[in-house]
């Protein structure tokens, strides 16, 4: 029996308030894809310390995975790095599904509690990353006609097998047969929360299939329907934002903590400060905070590139958010032109239409998203000279589509949207491929050299970063420095002692990873591993898992 994907658009508690599920119409149950040479890796259980690898691995590849996300399972999806997560894999245009809030049995839950369950985790994608989820997969792969949701639900079609790779003695065994077999198409499982997903099975996967020509896709894309009821934008970050009060792991609702039902809130429009609109907002990017967003005329069908910031100000960089429209000139917005989705559109300003999809944005974090698709406002090439056209791209989270937005231009203004803010004293740096190890200098010495040790458990001065005014320092004085300035690959770290405007000690903290300000280099783990001793180095950014770092306040 293959592993059941229901659309949840039929079935979750929010589609028909206060109403039993079983007035519903019998929803679409899906086991396999329909798009020839289509496979669609799909992943349960998160979201957990791997998603940013197996997110970066299918971004590397060109590939995209799909997610179905618990609330309260492994970790609590409201913590600060799984909300951070969720926002990043589904930024790198990956698909993002319910798989129920605790991960519990639905054949042993009553309605109230399946409607629960759905409830909270459609809630959860609201509130964390602004869309309404179209699809479920039932928790332990268990659905039954009468217990799961008053005969709403069909069974799978028989015969239709999907691997459950990650639960196989041979999982590779399982990939080859997929793969060797010439089939059609295939809807394979895996687990986010099992290391070696990320380690060993997403690698091999993606080398394999691509190998045979098979395009890894999301499951919506292979099945050829939409993968969310709607599209909106994330909501501000409030104290209702915890997983105290709500079902443990495998528990349903009842007792003391009371069945949620209706509809969740849902923001088609900015909430919190952008609900209104932000005028005198300048957008530089990433690469160069002395370059400015500006629109080359008033005209409709100028283009919007990148020039040097104007210190005094000008209409021309000046732009004004509100609600999902980003304004210039009073009447004009940031269009894509044509409207199309083509990787490489490039960007114009037209004049403001109500409810022309074409100039509707969404700004989450430090990256502006075209609503209602997986595209982003990218830096065309990574290029800052001045004239260079900005475009679309499908969200990879990479430095090219990360934004900087202050009041007043930059120098003279106050930063209103930044990248991540500066990290707590004590600071532990992780590579996320073990987060046993810590980045960790050798000595207090000038020169000594920045390598992986295993973290100290009750911390240590040589594991202890501070990020202040683009320095991270340690030891108090010093700072995790670049050899010599040398901007090639494979240059070696190590710790000198800090001095304001030293370039070869700034750096940047974009998302999960720590780039070399002014440049396209990044602090890389070399060669990926997590030996004891092995030191640091720069590489240009690939946003690939050697570059990709996790922080916390404790080791």
């Amino acid at each position: 029996m293959g592993v059941p994907l229901i659309l949840s658009a039929l079935l979750a508690a929010s589609a028909v308030q206060a109403r039993s599920l079983g007035y519903r119409a019998t929803p679409q149950v899906y086991d396999s894809c329909i798009n020839s040479n289509d496979i669609a890796l799909t992943f349960d259980d998160g979201p957990y310390i791997y998603l940013r690898s197996i997110s970066d691995q299918f971004t590397a590849a060109g590939a995209k995975a799909t997610f179905f996300f618990n609330g309260n399972n492994w970790d609590c999806i409201y913590n600060s790095d799984r909300i951070s997560d969720v926002q990043y894999a589904y930024a790198a245009g990956h698909m993002i599904g319910s798989h129920t809030w605790s991960h519990g049995d639905l054949t042993t839950f009553s309605t109230a509690q399946i409607q629960d369950g759905m409830y909270r985790m459609e809630e959860a994608l609201s509130r964390i990353i602004g869309v309404k989820p179209a699809f479920m997969r039932p928790p332990i792969r268990r659905l039954q006609r009468q217990r799961a949701v008053d005969r709403s639900c069909a069974r799978p079609k028989p015969g239709a097998v999907t691997p459950m790779a990650t639960q196989s003695r041979n999982p590779e065994a399982v990939y080859n047969d997929v793969a060797n077999s010439n089939v059609k198409n295939a809807l394979i499982l895996e687990h986010e929360t099992e290391e070696t997903t990320a380690t060993t099975l997403v690698p091999y996967a993606i080398k394999l299939f691509q190998s045979k020509g098979y395009n890894l896709v999301t499951m919506a894309e292979c099945l050829g329907v939409d993968p969310y009821q709607a599209i909106g934008v994330p909501q501000e970050q409030t104290s209702a934002w915890t997983c105290d009060g709500t079902p443990d792991p495998g528990a349903g609702c009842g007792g003391s903590i009371a069945c949620e039902t209706g509809t969740p809130v849902f923001s088609s429009a900015p909430s919190g400060p952008t609900s209104t609109p932000t005028a005198n907002q300048y957008f530089s990017p990433s690469a160069s905070s002395s370059k400015c967003l500006t629109a080359s005329s008033n005209a409709d069908g100028a283009a919007v590139e990148i020039q040097d910031c104007v210190s005094a100000g000008s209409t021309s960089q000046s732009w004004t958010v509100s609600g999902q429209s980003i304004q210039i000139f009073g009447d004009k917005c940031l269009d894509v032109t044509g409207g199309a989705e083509t990787d490489g559109t490039l960007m114009q300003i037209w004049t403001c239409t109500d409810s022309d999809s074409n100039q509707q944005w969404s700004m989450s974090g430090n990256t502006i998203q075209w609503a209602g698709t997986s595209d982003c406002l990218d830096l065309t090439n990574g290029d800052v000279t001045d004239g260079n056209i900005m475009q679309i791209w499908s969200c990879t989270g990479g430095s090219n589509q990360q934004w900087t937005r202050t009041t007043g231009p930059p120098g003279g203004g106050t930063t209103t949207t930044t990248t991540p803010p500066p990290t707590a004293t004590g600071t532990y740096i992780h590579p996320t491929a073990d987060s046993t190890k810590c980045l960790t200098a050798a000595s207090n010495a000038d020169g000594a050299a920045v390598e992986i040790e295993d973290c100290v458990s009750a911390g240590s001065t040589s594991q202890a970063w501070t990020y202040t005014n683009e320095n991270l320092q340690i030891f108090g004085n010093k700072c995790l420095d670049v050899t010599n300035g040398n901007t090639a690959s494979g240059t070696p770290m190590q710790i000198w002692t800090c001095t304001a405007g030293d370039t070869n000690q700034e750096w940047t903290l974009a998302g999960n990873t720590i780039q070399w300000s002014g440049t396209s280099n990044c602090l890389d783990l070399t060669n990926g591993a997590t030996t004891d001793g092995n030191i640091m180095q720069i590489w240009s950014c690939t946003n690939g898992p050697n570059q990709a770092w996790t922080q916390t306040s404790t080791p």
